[in-house]
């Protein structure tokens, strides 16, 4: 026959088993729920950095293509000008009607658009001279100088 102490001391075995279980159940929970969490971070990083290259690349691009198409238009004589003007204005414009994938593409895509548009109404002002006063920054700079701060701010941030 069993006595009032073996129940307990039994009930007691059980309370502790149940506890040890409770917390062994939490402990896997926590440690997948971090796990997905390192998995999740690390894929939104990639993505990231795929698209900071991919927003790189595109406006690379498109400066080079600027750069062919002002080559053209500064090399023209004054009052053979505006049809090449027209054609940067015109890539000023894709340039405004592309999507960045990333904050720093947009900023990076605005602050080019501002010295692409001081290049394009200096050449119709015609302003290639000594005396036309500082020259606009040059695009692949500007390019370099946003990514820059792009970085370091990214980098500041993790």
């Amino acid at each position: 026959m069993a006595t009032h102490g073996d129940k307990a001391s039994e009930s007691g075995r059980n309370g502790r088993k149940i506890a040890l279980i409770v917390i062994a159940v939490a402990f896997i929970a926590s440690a997948t729920t971090a796990m997905l969490a390192f998995t999740a971070s690390h894929r939104a990083r990639e993505a990231d950095a795929k698209a900071l290259e991919a927003d790189g690349s595109d406006l690379r691009e498109m400066i080079a293509d600027w750069r062919s198409l002002l080559a053209d238009a500064e090399k023209a004589a004054p009052e053979d000008r505006q049809p090449r003007v027209d054609r940067l204005i015109t890539r000023i414009n894709a340039l405004s009607d592309w999507k960045p994938r990333t904050p720093c593409g947009q900023e990076t895509r605005d602050r080019l658009r501002g010295v692409m548009e001081e290049r394009a109404r200096r050449l119709m002002r015609d302003e290639n001279g000594q005396d036309a006063g500082t020259p606009p920054a040059d695009e692949a700079d500007i390019l370099a100088s946003a990514w820059r701060q792009c970085m370091a701010a990214g980098a500041t941030s993790e």
